[in-house]
């Protein structure tokens, strides 16, 4: 018996979790000083890693975006940034592979020491890295029936484009100030079309100024967009890359200009297949087989929807609610069930309340369960989702306030699956003779002729041939004859 071997380059998809804590000060004194923080949110900027072996190298930037009082009680904004480094460990990172990278900020708190603001957020790491591993695998048994099938993975390749994009927005006349704003990229729908993968979503900006009258004013735009980027199956992720917004002044007063550089990635997913021994039965001895196993996953597509969000938080001692901050967050379990994905999660809500002339900040999380309907989904399928949360309004009530907010999800969808193949075979022990005669084996629901063949010790195409039902596996036991000759 003689083996012949190949190598098998078999592409390798690993995700690895940690976590930061990224903590600064913000000196507020030239600012007008501060008395009190109304909210606060962070984000990640800037991020990049350095893959090494067996880890990462995770650099980035957190964006402070904070809302405050000064000592005059004037609402103030204040963007503040701060630098940070973590190492990721996973056995599956390499010099040679990709990666893509997800944060996360779950908790983030600002508190006040005079006119200095201390500011931490919690930062989740999130690395996916994409490469290849070679394992041994046989490609013919030469004195051997050799079984045959194919190993079947994705090579992933990550690109990424930036869209520039810029919107005059109609504040009227009398803008002041910039307080603060918000900037979400959502992706709305991702097309296969002939000449390339077709994109469409919007940018949708929240901001807030005061006027002439020293008075909070919320406006929001939302710009459109329609790109179209590479080919074949992918999967596709928007984000701000980083936005501008510019108080200029024209005959008519105050005009806002917002600028937004979005970031389009993109992973490509290349349908990688290699055929292999699975199984060897030997013509005049034992087939001694090594098996090895290795983990695929198969990207199936991806699907977006938009939901309502309605419920109520608690209310503070204001009289009504100025504006819900932007950058809402949420969290949330995914699961595929048949013909269908269920998430279920919190999203968190600041709001800001005024009354007698003073803000008061307020707080709370609202739950929310949505049955996104996708055909050919199934249970035991996997899937990730990111969420957005923009038009987040406040309504006043004697019961608390009544938050109504649009849930953007994006769900991509995978299939995890074990593939088998032969590594090595070698020769055993010869069959013993045997006389001639009728050969009975009771087979079980499930086996089918190869593993039959092992157990009799007889050629698969011996045994299909006195059984032609045994072309597939048994659906029910099963008794198999075989007639032995000298």
């Amino acid at each position: 018996m003689k083996t012949e071997y190949g190598e098998l380059q078999v592409a390798t998809v690993g995700h690895y979790e940690d976590e930061v804590l990224v903590e600064t000060t913000a000196d507020a004194s030239e600012r007008g000083g501060a008395t009190k923080v109304l909210s606060l949110e962070a984000e990640v900027k800037a991020a990049s890693a350095e893959l090494l072996d067996g880890e990462a190298e995770v650099t980035g930037k957190v964006n402070y975006r904070l809302l405050y009082l000064d000592r005059q009680d004037r609402l103030c904004g204040l963007d503040y940034f701060k630098d940070f480094k973590c190492r990721v460990k996973g056995e599956g990172i390499s010099p040679s592979g990709k990666c893509a990278l997800r944060f996360t900020v779950p908790d983030q708190e600002a508190t006040l020491r005079g006119d200095e603001i201390a500011l931490s957020a919690m930062v989740g790491v999130a690395l996916d890295c994409f490469g290849e591993k070679s394992e041994q695998v046989v490609t013919a048994v030469e004195g051997a029936e050799s079984k045959k099938g194919a190993v079947i993975s994705e090579r992933v390749t990550r690109s990424e484009r930036t869209i520039e994009l810029e919107k005059v927005v109609d504040s009227g006349p009398s803008v002041k100030k910039i307080v603060l704003f918000g900037v979400d990229a959502i992706l709305s729908k991702a097309e296969q079309k002939e000449g390339g993968n077709e994109l469409v979503g919007e940018v949708r900006a929240n901001i807030l100024y005061l006027n002439e009258a020293d008075e909070a004013v919320e406006v929001s735009a939302t710009i459109p967009f329609c790109e179209t980027v590479g080919e074949g199956a992918a999967e596709y992720a928007v984000s701000v890359k980083n936005a501008r917004i510019v108080l200029t002044d024209d005959e008519g007063g105050g005009v806002i200009e917002v600028e937004v550089a979005v970031c389009v990635e993109q992973l490509s997913h290349e349908v990688v297949e290699t055929e292999v021994v699975t199984a060897a039965v030997g013509e005049t001895g034992e087939a001694v087989e090594r098996l090895s196993k290795v983990g695929t996953r198969r990207y199936l597509g991806q699907i977006f929807s938009e939901e309502t969000l309605t419920g109520t938080i608690p209310r503070g001692e204001g009289g009504f609610v100025a504006f819900v901050r932007p950058g809402c967050h949420a969290i949330a379990d995914v699961a595929v069930v048949d013909g269908a994905v269920k998430v279920e999660g919190v999203a968190a809500f600041q709001a800001a309340c005024l009354a007698d002339g003073k803000y008061t900040a307020v707080q709370g999380e609202l739950p929310f369960s949505y049955l996104l309907p996708l055909e050919g989904a199934a249970a035991g399928q996997s899937a990730e989702a990111r969420f957005t949360i923009t038009d987040a309004k406040g309504t006043m009530t004697t019961d608390g306030i009544v938050i109504t907010a649009k849930v953007w999800i994006a769900v991509t969808i995978y299939e995890d699956r074990v593939c088998s193949f032969l590594s090595d075979v070698t020769e055993g022990d010869p069959y013993p003779e045997s006389g001639a005669g009728i050969s009975v084996y009771f087979a079980e629901k499930g086996e089918d002729a190869w593993s039959i063949a092992k157990a009799m010790k007889v050629l698969p195409s011996a045994l299909v041939e006195a059984n032609p039902f045994l072309e597939g596996a048994l659906e029910e036991d099963k008794r198999i004859l075989i007639l032995r000759k000298k």
